[in-house]
C-alpha cells in the first residue's frame, strides 16, 4: 500500500476484522492519489480466506486467483467514457448469485461519478438491500457529479493527502532522474500524476516549459514565437499552463487569471477537432497567459 493510504487502509483492515465495515464505500480523492490501488487491495483483502490483520496471506486459493486476475467473485466496472445501464445490470447479476469460494462478493466501480442516470438508478436497489456478505466499493474524484442518491447510501471515505514532501519522497523510489520542485508543487497531493507526468517527459521537459513562459512574461519572446515552437506538444502546453494559473490563483484571482482559465478550458475543446491550427489556439492561450503578468 501506497504509504500515505497505509493509515486509511488499516483502519478498514480492523473494521473487516471486526465485520464492521459498511457494504458500500464511496472512496474519494483527486486523480493520481491512488485511489484505483486502494480499492482493489481491499477487495483482495475482502476476498483473502486467511488474512492477517490489514495484510493478505498471499496462500490461500483467493488469493492465488486475485494474484492471477481470475477471482470469480471479484467483479470490476469501468470505462473509458461512461458506464451504462447493462454494464452494471451484468454486475447486479453476478452479485446476487450465491458466492463461487463461499466467501465475500466484492463489486469494484472505478469513476463511479461517470455511471449515466439510468446506470446509477440500476445501481440503487443493490445499494439498499445487498445480498449477505456483498461489498461495493465506489472510488471518483467528482463526487458533485454522483447522484445524491447513490452518495447517500454509501459511507464517504475521502482519501488523506500526501504533503508535498511525502510526494516527492516516493516519486523518488520510482523516478532516478532529478525533480523540479516547482513542477512536482503542481502534483504536491498526487504522487502517481507526477510519477506518470515525469516518464512521459522525453525532448520537452517542463524546465524547457519554465523558461520559455518566463521569456514571454519578461518580454523576451513572443507568443507567437513560443506557439510555433511548441506546437507538437500541445497537449502538455495546455496542461501545464492550467497547472500554472491555478498556482497563480492561490495569490492572485485576477480577471487575467480568471480569463487565462477560460482561455485553457476553450483551447482543449478546440483541440478535440483534427483540423485545428495549433499555432494560433496556443498564441491565443498565450496572449492570456503574458495579459496575468500585466494586470
Amino acid at each position: 500500500m501506497f504509504p500515505w493510504l497505509d493509515s486509511a487502509f488499516k483502519k478498514l483492515g480492523s473494521r473487516i476484522a471486526a465485520d464492521k465495515l459498511h457494504h458500500a464505500l464511496l472512496i474519494q480523492g483527486p486523480p493520481g492519489i491512488g485511489k484505483s490501488s486502494f480499492v482493489l487491495q481491499l477487495g483482495q483483502l475482502l476476498l483473502c480466506k486467511a488474512r492477517q490483520g490489514n495484510k493478505v496471506c498471499g496462500q490461500c486459493q483467493s488469493c492465488l486467483l486475485n494474484t492471477a486476475t481470475t477471482h470469480p467473485d471479484l467483479h470490476i466496472v469501468e470505462s473509458d467514457k461512461q458506464i451504462g445501464v447493462e454494464q452494471i445490470r451484468d454486475a447486479i447479476k453476478k452479485l446476487v448469485s450465491s458466492a463461487h469460494m463461499s466467501g465475500a462478493k466484492v463489486l469494484i466501480i472505478y469513476n463511479a461519478h461517470t455511471m449515466t442516470e439510468s446506470s446509477a438508478n440500476a445501481l440503487l436497489k443493490t445499494l439498499e438491500e445487498p445480498t449477505a456478505n456483498t461489498f461495493l466499493l465506489l472510488t471518483t474524484d467528482k463526487p458533485e457529479r454522483l447522484l445524491p442518491t447513490i452518495k447517500s447510501r454509501c459511507e464517504k471515505l475521502a482519501l488523506p493527502l500526501p504533503t508535498l514532501e511525502a510526494t516527492v519522497a516516493w516519486v523518488k523510489t520510482q523516478y532516478d532522474a532529478d525533480i523540479d520542485i516547482n513542477f512536482a508543487q503542481l502534483f504536491s497531493a498526487r504522487p502517481l500524476a507526477l510519477l506518470a507526468e515525469l516518464q512521459e517527459q522525453q525532448n520537452f521537459t517542463y524546465e524547457i516549459f519554465s523558461v520559455g513562459l518566463e521569456d514571454l512574461l519578461q518580454s523576451q519572446t513572443s507568443a507567437t514565437q513560443l506557439a510555433t515552437d511548441w506546437q507538437a506538444h500541445t497537449d502538455k502546453i495546455v496542461k501545464w499552463t492550467q497547472y500554472w494559473a491555478r498556482q497563480q490563483c492561490i495569490n492572485n484571482m485576477s480577471e487575467a487569471v480568471w480569463q487565462l482559465n477560460l482561455q485553457a478550458t476553450k483551447v482543449t475543446r478546440q483541440l478535440r477537432n483534427p483540423g485545428v491550427n495549433k499555432t494560433l489556439v496556443l498564441t491565443e492561450l498565450f496572449d492570456k497567459l503574458a495579459a496575468v503578468k500585466a494586470a
